[in-house]
């Protein structure tokens, strides 16, 4: 009896400690670079993102990794942001944006403008704001990741999100450690910035 206890003990500890491991408002990185109201928000994006993949709210490491990885499978062989078969419902992540403290938005991305494929229409589009604290985190963590490095650096070369940048996480999936929260909060804002920018239709 004991010694079932012990290991029911174990267990339960090690349970809490890989949440606490997987929680952003404990990664220190994270709480350097962002207030109690911004890592709040931060948490609303990774957790919707988590739910369009098909994570479930009991996540546990196995299952995590698998979700995350079937995702990018589905994509492993497209270099073209266009040709993505997103799961992220654009009118819910229209209302996750509503959700956002405005500051928190405005210091992920910003809005601007682009020319419309074979036509005059100028459209609404959005971006990653490079003078903002998200972009200033991506380089703060990109001093101790050298894979989050080289993402930054195609950032601030290109000035938004690449061909190279889309084609390196489609391909090189197994480079970006998903265990760690700040890069599946990567990972979640790029592919809604992605996904934004294949659903906006909104005139300028």
């Amino acid at each position: 009896m004991k010694n079932l206890f012990l290991v029911l003990t174990i267990i339960i500890a090690f349970s809490c400690t890989t949440q606490k491991q997987n929680n952003l408002s404990n990664d220190e990185t994270i709480k350097e670079s962002f207030n109690s109201t911004e890592i709040n928000d931060l948490t609303k994006i990774q957790s919707f993102f988590d739910k369009s993949i098909g994570l479930t709210e009991n996540k546990n490491q196995e299952n995590l990794e698998k979700v995350y990885t079937y995702f990018f499978l589905e994509n492993s062989d497209i270099e073209k942001a266009a040709n993505f078969k997103l799961s992220i419902n654009f009118n819910d992540q229209k209302e996750l944006y509503n959700q956002l403290d405005e500051k928190t938005f405005n210091d992920i991305w910003e809005i601007s403008w682009s020319k419309k494929w074979n036509s005059n229409d100028t459209i609404k589009h959005v971006q990653l704001n490079r003078q903002g604290k998200y972009v200033q985190f991506l380089k703060t963590f990109g001093e101790q990741d050298s894979v989050i490095n080289n993402y930054y650096n195609s950032l601030e070369i290109a000035g938004d999100i690449s061909p190279a940048m889309v084609a390196d996480l489609a391909k090189n999936y197994k480079n970006y450690n998903v265990k760690d929260p700040k890069i599946r909060l990567i990972i979640a804002i790029h592919y809604l910035t992605i996904n934004d920018q294949l659903e906006r239709k909104e005139k300028y």
